[in-house]
């Protein structure tokens, strides 16, 4: 803990300085305004409290790592709900065409979001941070501390899983 008032202000020109730019990044990818902004401060608070933090020597690149590997995580925990409620009945039933074509929509946004939830945990977030947080194949390589080309095979192979998933369904959904 911080026994000084020079220590404090530090922190709170920190959290001042970042915060508004970390819960617009995280809100990119949870699509939630709340949930960004609590994510946030969760991580700024874990970072108040941690020990290492006196020999953290880049803290805004700390804090964005840590808020964006949270972020994924709280995303992939939402579609895993999203799809035990679709599975469990939380639907009622649609009538009109409109209706129809709103739950086709559903259904592929299911199937998208049920496909990138069995893709391996690092091609995941490459494919997330690629397309969630629009970071260029050389901002990934360097926040994940991977190569620019091993960036590109994680979505090349994201790409090739999404698209032989999102055509199954097409072939089902034509035929039913």
């Amino acid at each position: 803990m911080p026994e000084n008032l020079e220590e404090l202000t530090r922190f709170e020109e920190l959290f001042r300085r970042n915060y508004p730019r970390l819960c617009q990044r995280v809100q990119r990818i949870t699509r939630d305004l709340a949930v960004a902004e609590d994510i946030v401060q969760e991580v700024f608070v874990s970072y108040w409290h941690s020990e290492q933090r006196p020999t953290i020597e880049n803290p805004e690149a700390w804090l964005y790592k840590a808020v964006i590997n949270k972020a994924l995580n709280a995303a992939s925990v939402q579609q895993r709900r999203n799809v035990l409620t679709i599975h469990y009945g939380a639907q009622q039933p649609l009538t009109t065409s409109s209706a129809d074509q709103a739950l086709q929509l559903e259904e592929l946004q299911q199937q998208l979001e049920q496909t990138l939830t069995t893709l391996p945990p690092m091609c995941r977030k490459v494919f997330l941070l690629s397309r969630y947080e629009e970071m260029s194949h050389q901002e990934i390589a360097d926040f994940l501390g991977i190569s620019p080309n091993t960036v590109d095979n994680h979505i090349k192979k994201a790409l090739a899983i999404l698209r032989q998933a999102l055509l199954n369904w097409l072939l089902l959904f034509l035929v039913s």
